[in-house]
């Protein structure tokens, strides 16, 4: 099985907490894939209270597999995660005969896969809505 992972510029992406990130990931199997499952981590672990996981999976049609070379798996990033750089942890690859294969960081697979996660922009971070003017009446005073 061979395998990689790409994002355009993967140390500029910015996430916002509670969005998803959606990872592109190249991978042949010889038996077929059935399932993609990816986990994500923060390197940083300085707060105990935000959530320092996501995960996301695609299960896979028999005739997808066939057709593509590539598959977009959605991660979505939870609300309360945890804000600064995070990065792949695990990549696991089901085939159609149910046998797993995982990837891990330091394999070196995706370990330039870098991403940031930041807040959602706050109240008063909202950037002003004007929608025009005009005249309510035609009567004159």
């Amino acid at each position: 099985m061979s395998v990689s992972v790409g994002i355009n510029g993967a140390a500029d992406v910015r996430v916002i907490a509670g969005e998803e990130l959606v990872l592109r990931v190249a991978a042949y199997d010889p038996n077929g894939i059935s399932k993609i499952f990816v986990q994500c981590y923060q390197f940083s672990t300085a707060s105990s209270a935000k959530l320092k996981l996501a995960v996301g999976e695609t299960s896979l049609a028999p005739e997808q597999v066939v057709s593509q070379a590539s598959f977009d798996v959605i991660i979505p990033i939870p609300e309360n995660a945890a804000l600064g750089k995070w990065g792949v942890q695990l990549i696991e690859f089901t085939n159609k005969r149910g046998y797993k294969s995982s990837f891990y960081r330091g394999h070196g697979k995706f370990d330039n896969v870098v991403f940031e996660v930041v807040p959602p922009p706050a109240k008063e971070d909202e950037l002003l809505r004007f929608d025009g003017v005009e005249i309510a009446g035609r009567g004159r005073c």
